[in-house]
C-alpha cells in the first residue's frame, strides 16, 4: 500500500504544500478552519504523522462543532432592565455548552423586514426579547427555528404562530397593587399602557378592571388610557397629552410599567401636584434605574436574570422535543409596596 505523504493531501485538497505542512504542525499562521479541513483529510487518507496534539485540536473541534448555537434577537433598545435578562439567558446558555450570538434590530430594519445577517450562517435555535411587528415575526418564522418569544403581539392568534412564550406573571400582581390603593379609600382609579401592544401590558389591565370589579367598581373612561399611540406611552408629550384630557384629576394612576410611571410622575410634578399625596402612582418591573426615583415607586420586581435563564431553559426544551406541543410559561412576580403608592399612609 501506497504511503500517503504531505504532498499527497496536499494536492487532494488543492492546496501548496507549505501550507499542508503547517497546518499537521498546528501553526497558528494557518487559518483554523483550513487546519481542521487539512487534518480531517489527513487523519481520512491514513497520513500517518499526525501528532497527538494535533489529533487533540481535531478532537476538540469536532465536539465543538456538535455544540447548539442559539440566536438572541432584540431591538436597540438595551438598558440595565434588558442586561439583566440577558445574563440570564448568557448564564445558561454557557452551563449548557452552546454558543450564544446576538442580533439588535434597528425600527428601519424591521420595517424592511430586513433579518439579521446571523441567520446567514448555522442557527438551532431563536430567542426574541423584544415584541416585534407580525409582518417580521411572521419573516422570521419562515426560517422554521424552534423559536421562543419573551412576551407575544397582543393583537396576533397565538395558535397561529409555531412559538413557545415566556411571560412575567401581571394579573395578578396588578390586581393586588390597585387592591391595595382602593382598600386605602381611594375612588378614582386611571390606568395607563396600550393594550394593543403586548400580551403583559393586556394581562395588566385586566388585573386592574378585576381589583375593580371585586369591589363593585368599573374603570373610569377618562382616566384610562389603554388605546394605541405611536410610542406606547414611552413618550413624555403622550403622557401630557393624557393628563391635559382629564376632566378630574384621579385620585390614584396605576401604570403599565415604570417608564410610564416616571413620565407620570414627571407630568404630575409640572402641574404642582405631589405624589403620592395628590395622585398615587404605581408602576411594573423594578427598573433599578427608575424604581429609586423620589417617592419610591411600588412597582412588581420581575426577577430578569430568572426571567432570563428561563427563556434558555424553553428554547433549550424545545431544541430536544421539537414533537411537544408549543407552550406559555409564566414567570412569577413579587409586589414592591413604597410609598407613592401610600396615599393616607396606610400601611
Amino acid at each position: 500500500m501506497k504511503k500517503v505523504t504531505i504532498q499527497d493531501v496536499a494536492r487532494e485538497l488543492n492546496l501548496s504544500r507549505n501550507t499542508v505542512a503547517r497546518a499537521l504542525n498546528n501553526s497558528d499562521t494557518v487559518a483554523y478552519e483550513t487546519r481542521y479541513m487539512v487534518i480531517e483529510k489527513a487523519c481520512e487518507m491514513g497520513y500517518l504523522k499526525v501528532s497527538p496534539s494535533v489529533l487533540n485540536e481535531f478532537r476538540l473541534h469536532g465536539e465543538k462543532s456538535e455544540a447548539k448555537t442559539l440566536l438572541v434577537i432584540a431591538r436597540r433598545e438595551i438598558s440595565v432592565f434588558w442586561n439583566s435578562i440577558i445574563m440570564g439567558i448568557s448564564d445558561m446558555v454557557n452551563q449548557n455548552g452552546c454558543r450564544l450570538r446576538f442580533a439588535f434590530v434597528s425600527d428601519e430594519e424591521e420595517r424592511r423586514l430586513v433579518l439579521p445577517v446571523d441567520f446567514k450562517e448555522e442557527v438551532d435555535g431563536v430567542i426574541l426579547i423584544s415584541v416585534f411587528s407580525k409582518e417580521y415575526l411572521a419573516e422570521i418564522l419562515k426560517k422554521e427555528l424552534p423559536t421562543v418569544c419573551l412576551d407575544f403581539p397582543a393583537v396576533l392568534d397565538k395558535s397561529e404562530y409555531p412559538v413557545d412564550i415566556v411571560i412575567s406573571e401581571g394579573m395578578e400582581s396588578v390586581c393586588a397593587i390597585t387592591k391595595q390603593l382602593i382598600k386605602q379609600g381611594i375612588k378614582r382609579i386611571g390606568f395607563v399602557g396600550d393594550t394593543s401592544y403586548c400580551r403583559t401590558i393586556r394581562d395588566r389591565y385586566a388585573g386592574y378592571t378585576a381589583a375593580l370589579a371585586e369591589f363593585g367598581m368599573v374603570p373610569l373612561q377618562d382616566a384610562v388610557a389603554i388605546e394605541h399611540v405611536p410610542s406606547r406611552y414611552y413618550a413624555q408629550e403622550e403622557i401630557e397629552a393624557y393628563i391635559n384630557r382629564l376632566t378630574c384629576m384621579p385620585e390614584a394612576i396605576v401604570c403599565a410599567n415604570d417608564v410610564i410611571a416616571f413620565l407620570v410622575v414627571k407630568a404630575l410634578r409640572a402641574r404642582g401636584l405631589s405624589v403620592p399625596e395628590d395622585v398615587a402612582v404605581t408602576g411594573f418591573d423594578n427598573q433599578e434605574e427608575l424604581s429609586r426615583m423620589d417617592p419610591f415607586l411600588t412597582t412588581v420586581r420581575v426577577g430578569n436574570t430568572r426571567l432570563g435563564k428561563r427563556l434558555a431553559c424553553q428554547l433549550l426544551f424545545r431544541l430536544k422535543n421539537p414533537e411537544l406541543p408549543q407552550e406559555v410559561v409564566t414567570v412569577d412576580t413579587k409586589v414592591v409596596y413604597r410609598e407613592s403608592s401610600r396615599k393616607y399612609n396606610t400601611p
